[in-house]
């Protein structure tokens, strides 16, 4: 009988423990990758453009060709093998947070013969933006969060003399994409930032391929965005002409553990 009810009040405790444990655990986010105990799998694709190869973007210059050049091509659709679209952001739709990834305490984006260098780039949330100007000419960084209503201004950095370099305050603590222009009589220069809360997000190569390693199992939405290739004039812009939308084409993929799994995505100009 005494050893009855021991084991009865071992139960008792036992049962208020895990209640307790269940009651301090905070829910888990839906579409939230979980991590998982058995093997991770893979999820591998390629962004192609499908239909007619659209004219070469090349932009004419008229103001300081001793430090621009005569011309510059555009690098808003770079090819690769077999139609394969370079420099487009792929990354999980939907998800909040995730595995971090290994996060500097600056990144530099440099303006060299009035391009932005590199041209697109990821950051984890939290990353200081440095900025400096290899030119002898007069630069500006004019930085847009790109929102569902527009283009929001969240700093805006004129940049003179050459080899200035400013640090944007604060650190970028919001996800999503900032698009970066030069209001000073360069239209065209222009690069994209991605900062990211989680580690799966991915910048396709020069063949326009991409790959997610280490991804737990479940099934998720993989969004692709570019962009945008066409230009159009807009008079009551500074920069007199303005590109077209991006392009996002979302899809579904499962994955599996252990094995890889498959995401393709055709991009068709408007």
């Amino acid at each position: 009988m005494r050893r009855l009810v021991v084991l009865l009040a071992a139960l008792i405790v036992l049962l208020g423990c895990a209640a307790e444990q269940g009651k301090d655990s905070p829910p888990r986010r839906d579409n939230t990758p979980a991590v998982s105990a058995g093997p991770a799998g893979t999820i591998r694709g390629i962004v192609r453009l499908e239909g007619a190869l659209p004219p070469a973007a090349v932009e004419p210059i008229k103001e300081h060709q001793e430090v621009c050049g005569r011309d510059v091509s555009l690098p808003r659709l770079l090819l690769g093998d077999k139609n394969g679209v370079r420099d487009t952001f792929v990354y999980l739709d939907g998800v909040e947070d995730g595995p971090s990834f290994p996060r500097p305490q600056s990144v530099l984006v440099d303006q060299r013969q009035c391009q932005y260098s590199p041209h697109v780039m990821i950051v984890p949330v939290g990353t200081k933006l440095e900025i400096t100007n290899s030119d002898p000419i007069l630069h500006n960084v004019h930085g847009l969060e790109m929102t569902d209503q527009g283009l929001q201004t969240i700093f805006n950095i004129a940049q003179p003399v050459r080899g200035q370099r400013v640090t944007v305050e604060p650190a970028l603590m919001k996800p999503g994409i900032i698009h970066l222009a030069c209001e000073a009589g360069h239209a065209w220069m222009n690069a994209y930032v991605f900062v990211a809360s989680h580690r799966y997000v991915t910048i396709t190569n020069q063949s326009g391929e991409f790959v997610m390693p280490q991804m737990p199992p479940g099934t998720y939405r993989i969004k692709m965005w570019h962009e945008g290739v066409i230009r159009k004039r807009n008079i009551e812009s500074l920069q007199r002409y303005e590109y077209e939308d991006p392009y996002e084409i979302t899809q579904e993929v499962v994955v599996q553990a252990g094995a890889e799994s498959v995401a393709n995505f055709d991009l068709r100009l408007r």
